[in-house]
């Protein structure tokens, strides 16, 4: 299933696929629906396809409140004002699995999972690769499926799990160990705990913060870092990969237990492209590690030995991710930095829309250069990756017709993506991956081919070493599947054997 998904989506740019959110107070007459949304909004890129949160009402009952949009849109004053309670969850969603219906209010999260024996309430970032085999056992003990999420097979296999047992924690471990996958969820119980977990691997970021006063104490559980910056708290930690932390206005926040493994694999795209600048992860600043991403690609520059080219250039970023890196690149490189790229705020999902003509007219449509700062020069143009290489190519051309530069000189600040992600990010098939396809067919001069492709002057890309580098981790610490091919999951090598036996097939 997850395999199908990802031959039939295709997009320009990667896509995250969620975010969570989650605050507990013991002061039970507070409400937190106030900071579910401000923490959400804080949240809002990393997924705008819908959002939603649940609360626990005194006494027991979880409400849950959840629609297709943005945040600003589904959860106005006049819906959060009817929610009231101190413990909550909530979460932003962009789907990878069950796409088909993503529109479906069953699609949409928090999963509020109910049944005679139990409830609970779950929101879910990641992708499990073993979800088909988990779904047919499921089915066998007589489940019944009302989506094709693998949030919703997780929430069957908890609810299993728990029918042998009442101690949440041994549950969640128990769970951890039959996915295999890339995780971060945060599960709220009837009882008002919220457990938060995430893979032994620490694929997806999770941190955890607090805020303090004389009247109350609030502890909050986040995709990342700037999201409890937003509802005024105080990072504490990030949530260990493998560990379980209990977080209750009881018992205040504990770690239950670490599964510990030798490795860790945390996304690089988190510090490429996913996160907010002003977010912490695994104790590395994402806007640091975006201005040294800038700085190493300078370093590396053959370009700035030209000092015709260095005369006449200017650093431009693409808007807005490419900010940072244009940032570190020229202060070493010691040129200009300008904006020579308008981005129109109101039209900012152009990867999303349907059909390759209206593609091309919604990049002009949302980005337009600034011919009195571009007009004769030799552009640096930075940006953060190249996928399938068809906006880059129109970026490039919409700098060359209509702002007039004299040079396009083209820098990522990520590596060739070659190979697509089983891990949650949407990247599309090697074959629809620009430098997948074209590695395969022009072996080590694909790079230069690429150039061609896309119509820049010239093209450098980062190289592995160097982003390892500019994160501040070691290559062991990171997935670096999409660059190298190599998948740290045993279900992942499988779908990749299997997208390329599939691929082979139709030469």
């Amino acid at each position: 299933m997850l395999f199908k998904m990802k031959i039939k989506k295709m997009r320009e740019k990667p896509r995250e696929n969620c975010a969570i959110f989650g605050v507990t107070c013991n002061d039970l007459g507070y409400s937190v629906s106030k900071l579910l949304y401000q923490g959400l909004i804080a949240l809002q890129h990393r997924g705008q396809e819908s959002t939603g949160i649940s609360l626990l009402k005194t006494g027991g009952k979880i409400y849950t409140y959840k629609r297709n949009g943005l945040v600003s849109k589904v959860l106005e004053n006049p819906i959060i004002s009817q929610f009231w309670g101190n413990v909550g969850i909530g979460h932003n969603r962009y789907a990878t699995t069950g796409a088909v219906g993503y529109k479906s209010m069953d699609y949409i999260q928090p999963f509020h999972f109910k049944t005679n024996e139990i409830e609970f309430s779950m929101a879910f970032n990641g992708t499990i690769a073993n979800f088909d085999e988990i779904k047919k056992n499921m089915d066998d003990m007589g489940r019944v499926f009302i989506t094709d999420t693998d949030t919703e097979v997780i929430a069957q296999l908890i609810g299993s799990i728990a029918l042998g047992t009442e101690d949440w924690p041994e549950v969640l471990k128990l769970t951890s160990r039959l996915l295999d996958g890339s995780y971060s969820l945060i599960l709220m119980t009837d009882e008002g705990d919220i457990y938060a977990m995430r893979d032994p691997l620490g694929f997806k970021p999770l941190c955890i913060g607090e805020l303090k006063s004389d009247k109350r104490n609030l502890y909050f559980v986040s995709s990342e870092s700037c999201a409890i910056d937003a509802v005024g708290g105080i990072l504490l930690r990030d949530v260990e990969p493998g560990e379980i932390l209990h977080l209750s206005h009881q018992k205040d926040i504990h770690s239950e237990l670490v599964i510990k493994s030798p490795k860790t694999a945390l996304c690089q795209f988190e510090f490429i492209y996913f996160a907010r600048p002003d977010s912490i992860i695994d104790g590395v600043s994402v806007a640091q590690a975006r201005l040294r991403l800038g700085s190493l690609l300078a370093k590396n520059d053959p370009i700035l030995k030209n000092p015709e080219i260095r005369e006449n250039a200017v650093v431009v970023p693409v808007p807005d991710s490419g900010r940072s890196v244009a940032v570190g690149y020229a202060k070493e490189a010691k040129l200009p930095y300008v904006e020579g790229l308008m981005k129109n705020r109101y039209i900012w999902r152009t990867f999303i829309i349907p059909g390759q003509a209206r593609r091309k007219a919604a990049v002009k449509e949302k980005l337009n250069p600034i011919k009195s700062v571009i007009q004769g020069r030799d552009i640096i143009l930075l940006d953060d990756s190249i996928v399938r290489g068809t906006t880059t190519q129109q970026l490039v051309s919409l700098l060359k017709n209509r702002g007039e530069a004299k040079n396009i000189h083209l820098r990522i600040s990520c590596p060739p993506i070659v190979s697509p992600c089983y891990m949650g990010i949407d990247f599309p098939t090697k074959e629809e991956l620009i430098a997948g396809r074209f590695q395969k067919l022009y072996n080590e001069n694909y790079i230069e081919e690429i150039r061609k492709k896309i119509g820049a002057d010239t093209l450098l890309y980062q190289n592995v070493e160097d982003l390892v580098m500019a994160i501040g981790k070691e290559e062991n610490q990171l997935c670096l599947a999409c660059l190298t091919g190599n998948y740290p999951l045993k279900s992942v090598e499988k779908l990749a054997e299997m997208e390329q036996s599939i691929v082979q097939s139709r030469v």
